[in-house]
């Protein structure tokens, strides 16, 4: 079933506006009488469509149906800014995988350079395939994306854990801390990974980040893409928390 994404206000006044809209009316081609699921404040509710005009659409909440489609623990990818648009899809795919934070992250080795001019319409475009991502698989919230920042720049402190994909670790057979890592991990912890991008991580940022208290992994015994280190890394997160017991 369809799901849509709505601000306070718009629950308050039961109404889908936005590009939702469009959706609703020339995508899926809804009509009233329809049902859609609608999120608000990590909660879903069962809602059948009561008017659609081309500005907003009505809706009646009929009942709750909230579900447990978060990862229980809080994970940020600060991912090193790669070329042309791979960050589009590891944005979407790691929504399905159940990421809270993705913070494209300007390290020394990205080929990309910022243009300030476009900055807030980047924002605004992954923010858009982080929501639509989140309506597909059915998420509780939207991730966010909070900025396009300098490795620098980002505040480590709040963490309780920090990972750095490191390709060395994998060529030098490290394969334990990751491990460790994850099944360590409780409720509610906040866990921040760093992945580097085409060009890795640069001697300075290695230092910088263990000394922010950063334990190097390997990812398994291959060397992966800067756009499919973060897809195993909450991959392997949700078969420890959510799988490995069931």
């Amino acid at each position: 079933m369809q799901k849509y994404f709505v601000n306070d206000d718009d629950f308050k006044n039961n109404r889908i506006t936005s590009d939702d809209v469009f959706h609703i009316s020339n995508v899926m081609r809804f009509k009233v009488g329809d049902q859609i699921l609608v999120g608000n404040n990590k909660k879903v509710y069962l809602s059948k469509i009561t008017e659609i005009t081309k500005s907003f659409v009505s809706y009646e909440i009929v009942e709750e149906k909230t579900g447990n489609t978060e990862l229980p623990v809080f994970v940020s990818i600060c991912q090193g800014y790669p070329k042309g648009d791979k960050l589009d899809d590891i944005i979407k795919h790691g929504t399905e995988l159940g990421v809270s934070e993705i913070i494209p992250t300007l390290m020394k080795r990205s080929v990309f350079k910022l243009d300030e001019k476009k900055k807030d319409s980047k924002l605004q475009r992954f923010r858009k395939i982080a929501k639509e991502a989140a309506e597909q698989s059915e998420r509780l919230a939207i991730p966010e994306i909070p900025d396009i920042i300098n490795l620098k720049q980002i505040d480590f402190s709040k963490y309780d854990y920090k990972i750095l994909c490191y390709e060395e670790s994998a060529r030098t057979n490290e394969l334990k801390a990751f491990k460790t890592i994850i099944k360590s991990l409780k409720n509610d912890d906040k866990v921040v990974i760093v992945i580097g991008p085409e060009g890795g991580i640069d001697n300075q940022e290695l230092d910088y980040l263990l000394k922010q208290g950063f334990i190097p992994c390997a990812l398994g015994p291959r060397i992966l893409r800067t756009e499919t280190a973060g897809f195993y890394a909450l991959s392997a997160i949700s078969y420890e928390l959510e799988l490995k017991n069931e």
